[in-house]
């Protein structure tokens, strides 16, 4: 078994002067404390001593004058041992309070009657990353599985900290101020090119890492510039297809107007407030079903003919406002759910496929929420589909492709659908949508009346 680890250093007295010094000069007695091998710590007590005066022995080995040194050795002796009790104390006392936290600053400053006070109150970095998120948990504005992935990913950057000695206090830990976008830099570099991540994955894993940075900013134990280049360090992922892809099934225009025809004759009252949803999608530049579902009144204004909303999917950590003008067909449906809210004095969401308690921020809650509501709309969508003698099984995506379909055919560019979307870039439309486009690319190549040829009959 090795040496048990030292929580707390104690001190001795240390005469500073050489072998061959002049034993007849008088030389600084200093307080010396050193910690795990680091520079000793040292500060004058205040007394000039001989080297013949001085017992380095003394003391239990801690150093103590000899009865040569005149009348006050022994008054002198004592105010040298209770100060040395004294910090040795005080040492013992913070190790207690901060356990593993003990460094060469805090020694320095307990001997210098400094304030011990560190901008990060010496907290660890990685157990404050945990408190933070399950601070954010008990309030309900992560769920279990965002709780349990950011204990995880912290776990590897522990890994990280000790495989890499990227440890200050100790081999796999580091003080919450001591984290740095230097050190993120190379945390990611480490899970890249020796763990084999994606950017994807790597994103998720500084997650957790970001949002304590900004805790810990707000309230005051970091350095906000600290926070902002660490925030930076998240990368920016290439486009991405999932939950995008297409196959080339939309409906048409005249298929549209098949489900409108459809809904003036159903009797179904539940199915024909689904086919309103799909309809309002559509109109509204093809939103998906969580973005339906999650749709408050405050998000819309009627008068303005404008919804604003940050989009569920595609926000992650930026979250832009998702700004889309209503035509007239959207602002009528949304008229007909607000009579609706009225008789059923709901005043929270527009449509009614979640209760008005509902916390938006608890991911998995929403995610459970939207699978049940995705069953229950598409399962009635592909009753109206076979009714009306559609090619594919309808299902409520659908409206979205068949907005963007649609948009880009009658002359909308890549861009203005791209936006409509909520797309980050317009890469991601083009790959979603470029190979069913014939008739677009045709009637652009057509607009361009191209007639270059030569007299063949000669």
């Amino acid at each position: 078994m090795g040496r048990h680890r030292r929580e707390y250093p104690t001190g001795k007295l240390r005469l500073k002067c050489y072998k061959n010094s002049d034993a007849n000069k008088e030389y600084t007695l200093n307080y010396e404390y050193t910690w795990l091998d680091d520079t000793p710590i040292r500060k004058d007590t205040g007394i000039k001593v001989k080297p013949c005066d001085w017992n380095p022995q003394g003391n239990s080995g801690r150093g103590e004058l000899r009865a040569s040194y005149g009348n006050d050795a022994k008054r002198l002796n004592s105010l040298l041992k209770d100060s040395l009790q004294k910090y040795d104390t005080r040492l013992r006392v913070y190790a207690e309070k901060h356990p593993n936290q003990m460094s060469s600053e805090i020694i320095h400053s307990i001997l210098f009657d400094e304030d011990l006070t560190r901008q990060d109150e010496a907290q660890d970095f990685v157990e404050y990353v945990k408190k933070t998120l399950e601070s954010k948990r008990t309030r309900g504005k992560i769920g279990k599985s965002r709780y349990e992935n950011g204990i995880s990913n912290m776990k590897g950057f522990t890994e990280f900290l000790a495989s890499q000695r990227k440890g200050t206090y100790r081999t796999n830990a580091i003080y919450l101020g001591d984290i740095s976008s230097e050190l993120v830099e190379e945390y990611i570099r480490y899970r890249r090119d020796i763990k084999g991540n994606t950017d994807a994955t790597i994103n998720h894993a500084l997650t957790p890492i970001i949002i304590a940075c900004e805790h810990a900013k707000d309230e005051g134990l970091i350095d906000t510039k600290i926070y902002a280049k660490i925030k930076d360090c998240r990368i920016e992922e290439k486009p991405s297809l999932e939950g995008e892809r297409f196959d080339g099934k939309y409906l048409s225009k005249e298929e549209l107007q098949k489900i409108v025809n459809f809904y003036n004759e159903d009797k179904e009252p539940r199915r024909k407030q689904y086919i309103e949803m799909f309809l309002f999608a559509f109109h509204a530049g093809g939103l998906r079903l969580v973005d339906v579902m999650s749709l408050k009144w405050e998000h819309v204004s009627i008068e303005k003919r404008e919804l604003r909303k940050i989009q569920v999917k595609t926000a992650k950590g930026r979250k832009p406002r998702h700004i889309i003008p209503l035509n007239d067909a959207a602002v009528s449906i949304l008229r007909r759910w607000q009579e609706l809210a009225r008789e059923q004095r709901r005043t929270k969401f527009v449509f009614d496929l979640l209760p008005e308690d509902f916390n938006l921020d608890d991911t998995d809650k929403l995610y459970y929420a939207r699978n049940n509501a995705d069953k229950k709309v598409n399962q009635a969508l592909s009753v109206v589909g076979e009714k009306i003698g559609l090619r594919f099984t309808l299902a409520f995506h659908s409206a979205r492709h068949s907005f963007a379909m649609n948009a880009l055919n009658d002359g909308l560019s890549l861009s203005v659908v791209s936006r409509f979307l909520g797309h980050s870039s317009t890469d991601i439309t083009e790959l979603i949508y470029a190979d069913y486009l014939p008739k677009k690319l045709a009637d652009e190549l057509e607009s361009l009346h191209y007639d270059y040829v030569p007299n063949f009959d000669d």
